[in-house]
């Protein structure tokens, strides 16, 4: 996978907030994170055709930040918590508050950084 295709996420989260599709933009947070943790998980040498949500996780985590330290405790979190807001935003009875769908633009932001960072990869 490509870094791009989590920048594009980063920029569709942006516009659906933008539009006032907050439930969108919480979607597109978390497959922001997703995209850029498979990248990272790439980049270090695990690679699947396939990657659960759990199993990208737990790998990401386990790997990348208790492992190697390659990346923040932080990020680990952001991810499993924008899976939480995801599935509420996807399939919940609830709507993404304003407030929440910009702290899970905030969260993928950093993210989708980092990862752009620690890779050296560069998105167009």
């Amino acid at each position: 996978m490509r870094l791009e295709k989590a920048t594009e996420s980063l920029r569709a989260a942006e516009s659906c907030f933008a539009l006032g599709l907050l439930n969108s933009c919480a979607s597109r947070c978390y497959y922001a994170m997703f995209q850029a943790a498979v990248v990272a998980l790439e980049t270090a040498g695990f690679h699947r055709d396939t990657w659960s949500h759990a199993a990208l996780q737990s790998t990401f985590a386990i790997e990348l930040i208790q492992r190697r330290k390659r990346y923040p405790r932080q990020l680990a979190e952001y991810l499993s918590r924008a899976l939480f807001w995801r599935n509420l935003a996807d399939y919940g009875d609830e709507e993404i508050s304003q407030r929440r769908a910009k702290q899970l633009f905030e969260w993928a932001k950093a993210f989708v950084a980092k990862v752009t960072e620690v890779t050296g990869y560069e998105t167009r």
